[in-house]
């Protein structure tokens, strides 16, 4: 008895050309996560290395009993923390991935590509609003420092000088973090209170905050 077999049926070109669609569309969306995850991840590290840097130049200002000043230049983009005309951190914020190089001084050096720090938010805010920053139950109203002026002083008590009760330094993306939203998406900022405090705040697509 001879048996008959059915030819298998191959994929015709509608149905390929459906797959590699798909394909494509799913390739798209995961290389637009991804970018938009390490443009939010910059910004978050240059907020921490600016963290740590307040934190441990108020140790030193307390252990040391000195002064240490704060200066963020505008035309280079650094934030450079100096004790007795010694530098003791630099942090370079940057709207290239070019590294400029630390000088050698001795100093901690950080270097944050494509992120730098604002005066204002995307959707134009200028102070961090409608968030309880300080825990005392209340909103609170505190301003952004401009990019032109953060210029502070971390006394040996402890206590900082230049942000009045509180201020605010803002850092985001050069560019949008997402490439369609130009809002206020993801952007950081460090509150600064006249005490010593210091807290991480961050700036959402809705114009809200929120402490992280």
């Amino acid at each position: 008895m001879i048996k008959k077999y059915q030819a298998e049926k191959g994929y015709s070109l509608i149905e390929l050309l459906v797959v590699v669609a798909i394909l494509a569309i799913v390739m798209a969306v995961a290389a637009f996560s991804y970018r938009t995850a390490m443009r939010a991840s910059r910004v978050k590290q240059g907020l921490t290395d600016l963290y740590d840097g307040f934190s441990r130049a108020r140790s030193e200002a307390i252990i040391q009993n000195g002064d240490i000043t704060v200066v963020y230049a505008p035309g280079n983009r650094t934030v450079t923390f100096t004790q007795n005309g010694t530098v003791l951190n630099r942090i370079v914020f940057n709207n290239t991935s070019v590294d400029p190089g630390n000088p050698k001084d001795g100093a901690d050096y950080h270097f944050e590509k494509y992120t730098v720090i604002r005066g204002s938010t995307r959707d134009g805010s200028a102070s961090v609003t409608g968030l309880d920053v300080d825990g005392d139950g209340t909103n609170d109203n505190i301003p952004i420092l401009a990019d032109s002026a953060v210029n502070i002083t971390i006394q040996q008590t402890g206590f900082i000088n230049g942000v009045g009760n509180a201020s605010a330094v803002l850092l985001m993306h050069q560019a949008d973090i997402d490439d369609n939203d130009s809002s206020g998406e993801r952007q950081y900022a460090l509150v600064l209170f006249s005490t010593g405090l210091l807290k991480k705040v961050r700036h959402m697509s809705d114009g809200s905050w929120e402490l992280f």
